[in-house]
């Protein structure tokens, strides 16, 4: 960061008190700092993110290692990685379900550490990791725990994995969303170019998963930059993120050639553009109050950037998925794939209003934890994972019946949900002509020239500044 941009900032820094009213000490204001610390890679992150990722495969394996996958790709790199694993002798759907748990176990260390990047405490995160965990526990229960592994009962799995996180290219991409803001959020931050490389490098693996996930990330990387952008220094911010789209758009243009945005945007416009009339009243309405509140709630104040944008973010997909349940238009393509987005965002301001109460009972300051050793704090936090997982497991098995009521049937929320995620899937493998095989498009060689060149000359850009930042440092 240059002294002027550091200028301005301080300068900005100097005028928010006096520009911003007080607010209320709803969210942040007195809380206890539980497992607190100015690092965010500590010994007790790094042990409880390993810890939470070897939940996820212990509780979950003994189902997902018994599931038969269907799916088809649009982009390479979920074959490229089953092609690496075949080589091992590992057949294609066992790759799948190995895909498949690598990402729910990165998915989940990914929303504790992002949780952990924004509020640099360790209750929360941890409470945001378990709560992203907990809607298959009553379908876990009952196929494996209750009745046993029955090709019924795997089917039932099966559907309600690939809704709650998505097949297994699209719960790639999710498992990376959380990495692909820790690092946008730093480079907006601080202006490191080596923060720009690892957010290009991160939106780039998404892209290459799953093309779905292209405009999602786009309206991910938005909100995230808006909730910075109200922090200060907003023009700045706002060519950094341009940057960041520029950048990750030209890296994957070896694959997302000139045809590929102009099927895009053909789609964009017929789903999109043609829906927006159909944002008036009730969902224009609905959404301005949401950002209104927000923004009211949020006042620029940086110790609620977390609760802003996923409250945002919820509310964003929240609103197109209820829209589309309730009318059947979407502002979005694929608005059955938008489930694991509201889950993933929905977990994390399920952890932050349960801390808040948390806060609230000052606990922390009472068992003066933050005198204890490292690893009491350690055992600490992995009981307080553990105990909050039975609790919500509990409750979401108690309550799983009348969910199950209210959604289900014929007309319901889960059926159509399922009914889109199972047409797209179908539509898919008979596109490509077969299961686990990678649809084929024919592009001109010329587009395939520009586009390896332009991926070229963007990863020889971002090189060369990462080298001088590098030298610079030295």
């Amino acid at each position: 960061m240059d002294s002027q941009e550091t200028r301005l900032m301080a300068t900005q820094g100097e005028g928010y008190d006096e520009s911003v009213p007080t607010r209320s000490g709803l969210w942040f204001e007195n809380k206890d700092r539980f497992f607190s610390s100015g690092r965010i890679l500590d010994l007790i992150t790094v042990v409880l993110t390993i810890t939470l990722a070897a939940f996820a495969f212990i509780v979950f394996w003994p189902i997902i290692s018994k599931i038969d996958f269907e799916e088809a790709f649009f982009t390479p790199l979920v074959p490229f990685l089953v092609a690496i694993l075949e080589r091992f002798g590992v057949t294609a759907n066992d790759a799948i379900r190995v895909l498949f748990i690598t990402s729910l176990m990165v998915s989940t260390a990914g929303v504790y550490l992002l949780v952990r990047d924004l509020t640099k405490r360790q209750i929360t995160p941890i409470l945001a990791a378990v709560a992203y965990l907990i809607p298959p526990v009553p379908i876990f229960v009952l196929t494996f725990l209750r009745r046993g592994l029955l090709e019924v009962e795997l089917a039932s799995a099966k559907s309600f994995f690939t809704i709650v996180y998505g097949d297994g290219a699209h719960f790639l991409g999710l498992a990376l969303i959380p990495f692909a803001a820790i690092f946008f959020l730093r480079y907006l931050k601080r202006a490191q170019k080596i923060d720009l490389a690892l957010t290009v490098f991160v939106c780039a693996l998404i892209l290459l998963a799953n093309r779905s996930w292209a405009i999602n990330l786009v309206l991910i990387l938005a909100v995230l930059a808006l909730s910075e952008l109200f922090l200060g220094l907003a023009r700045l911010k706002f060519a950094r993120f341009m940057r960041v789209l520029i950048f990750t758009i030209g890296t994957v243009s070896f694959w997302y050639t000139l045809s590929f945005w102009g099927e895009t945007l053909e789609i964009f416009n017929k789903e999109v553009i043609g829906n927006l009339k159909f944002l008036f009243p009730l969902p224009f309405i609905v959404s301005l109050l949401t950002l209104l509140f927000s923004f009211v709630f949020y006042g620029r104040r940086e110790e609620r950037q977390p609760i802003f944008a996923a409250f945002l973010l919820f509310s964003v997909f929240l609103i197109i998925t209820v829209n589309w349940l309730f009318t059947g238009y979407s502002f979005l393509p694929h608005p059955q794939r938008l489930f694991p987005s509201l889950m993933m965002f929905g977990s994390v301001v399920l952890a932050l209003s349960i801390s808040a109460v948390v806060d609230k009972l000052h606990l922390a300051a009472k068992l003066s934890i933050e005198k204890w050793s490292v690893p009491a704090r350690t055992l600490a936090a992995m009981v307080f994972g553990f105990c909050s997982f039975l609790i919500l497991a509990l409750v979401a098995f108690s309550f799983s019946p009348l969910a199950i009521l209210l959604v289900s049937g014929p007309r319901g929320i889960w059926f159509k949900i399922r009914e889109g995620v199972l047409a797209d899937r179908r539509q898919v493998l008979e596109v490509a002509g077969g299961n686990f095989k990678l649809v084929k498009t024919e592009v001109a060689d010329w587009q395939l020239l520009v586009g390896m060149g332009a991926t070229l000359v963007f990863l020889a850009i971002l090189t060369f500044w990462l080298v001088k930042e590098f030298s610079r440092d030295e």
